[in-house]
């Protein structure tokens, strides 16, 4: 992926949409019909750059139910109704029955309202350990190396299972693990709705949908979503010139299938910084791998769409340096123990790389300009690089 192309758009008025007035009396009436006492303690956490949930951290007297005592309650937000909670908790299941990367234990769910607070949630485990981005500057190269050890570990169990189509998790009627339709962090959300969009516009028809077979299904679904943005919204009028093109680019993609599909689908987290990491000092240990929400199974060239990785989750200066250096020791790790994660990331032909580019930066085009923080320079040299590359099929 290209330099500049990696950002979220300003999140705007997503915290706004984060449940307000939950009483106790809800949250002991919810823990009641889940089979738990009531609680000893609640209390509702800060958390900073929260946009998606409001989280409960609560505790229980001990009980024949659980183990745990300290739980996390994450009421979502009305953000991607349905879809976010649906595929979190199906990714969860998958990656506890199937890996051992640590992760909260899920205690109860609904991806629905209809329950005594009112809003979709997840019900987990306590775990001990800090945000690697709280304690990033004390920890030593050792602590460090041992760090980047144990994601290798962890990535490698990711990578060693097979998927055969591209998409969200969910589970079925029977409770098993399916693919199912994709959720991504960059979908239009219900804030956005009638900030940006025609009456009559829905989440379903702004976004992406799935699963998808193959690299070019997935590809060609984009790029007629980002279509139906472009003939919709005033604001993208100066691409509809290129739709012919659009539409002749994905006509050709079958013609070179055997090349285009040529990737490994695997799992990924996709934001996998710091924040999201809780160390123990104490055993030198991560002690989980927490908000996996909007992962998915996906081509592994799209593993870290948003170059999240090893980013410290510090807006300050340096971090960008430094994360580049975190990754040049990650790369030679993984040489060291023969990993082939990152060889498996590259494209394997540069046609593949430029049907990637066009779905990219088009993605970044229908992304920003609807909102006003791309009508300069970087659009128009976008609109470029979509026009190169398209013309290459």
């Amino acid at each position: 992926m290209l330099k500049g192309l990696h950002f979220k758009a300003t999140m705007g008025t997503l915290a706004d949409y984060l449940p307000q007035n939950i009483s106790d009396g809800s949250i002991q009436e919810l823990l009641e019909s889940v089979g738990l006492p009531r609680p000893t303690n609640m209390v509702r956490a800060t958390v900073t750059a929260q946009y998606y949930h409001a989280i409960f951290l609560i505790t229980i007297p001990e009980n024949t139910k659980t183990t745990d005592t300290e739980l996390v309650l994450r009421v979502s937000g009305n953000h991607l109704p349905v879809i976010k909670t649906t595929n979190e908790v199906a990714v969860m299941a998958w990656v506890s029955k199937n890996t051992k990367i640590p992760i909260p234990r899920l205690l109860a769910h609904d991806s629905t309202t209809d329950n005594p607070i009112g809003h979709e949630y997840t019900l987990m485990s306590h775990v001990s350990g800090q945000a690697l981005s709280d304690i990033y500057q004390s920890l030593s190269p050792d602590q460090i190396a041992h760090i980047l050890d144990e994601l290798i570990d962890f990535l490698s169990q990711l990578h060693a299972h097979e998927f055969a189509a591209i998409g969200g998790l969910e589970l079925d009627s029977q409770g098993l693990v399916r693919v199912g339709r994709m959720v991504d962090e960059t979908f239009w959300q219900t804030p956005d709705l009638e900030k940006f969009w025609a009456p009559g516009e829905t989440l379903d028809s702004l976004n992406l949908n799935g699963p998808y077979s193959t690299y070019i299904d997935l590809v060609s679904a984009q790029v007629r979503t980002y279509i139906h943005l472009i003939q919709i919204n005033d604001k993208l009028a100066f691409m509809r010139d290129m739709i012919p093109q659009l539409e002749l680019f994905v006509q050709a993609l079958p013609s070179h299938a055997d090349e285009l599909n040529n990737v490994k689908l695997r799992l990924a987290h996709k934001d996998l910084h710091f924040a999201n990491i809780l160390y123990d000092v104490s055993s030198d240990t991560i002690t989980a791998i927490l908000d996996w929400e909007f992962s998915g199974v996906v081509p592994f060239t799209n593993w870290n769409p948003r170059r999240a990785f090893l980013w410290n989750a510090r807006d300050e200066d340096g971090s960008a340096d430094e994360k580049q250096r975190l990754v040049g020791l990650f790369e030679s790790c993984c040489r060291e123990r023969g990993v082939r994660i990152l060889e498996d990331a590259a494209y394997s032909s540069p046609l593949q790389e430029s049907m990637q580019k066009v779905a990219d930066f088009l993605r970044a085009i229908t992304e920003v300009a609807p909102r006003d923080q791309g009508q300069d320079h970087r659009v128009g040299s976008w609109k470029a690089i979509v026009l190169e590359n398209t013309a290459k099929f």
